[in-house]
């Protein structure tokens, strides 16, 4: 059971260590671009689905 624990402490630590790491970067952020094309996609199925049952 401590062997487990301690991996696990071990990999909540390397993972801190990859997010402090990427810091501010942008790069895996959304943007009110993509927010946006997703509003259009679910609108577009919402509206598609229900033309097509109608």
């Amino acid at each position: 059971m401590e062997r487990s624990s301690a991996d696990w402490r071990a990999e909540i630590g390397r993972r801190a260590e990859v997010y402090e790491a990427i810091g501010d970067e942008a790069e895996g952020r959304m943007t009110a671009v993509d927010y946006l094309g997703i509003a259009a996609l679910v609108l577009s199925l919402t509206v598609g689905f229900w033309m097509w049952v109608a």
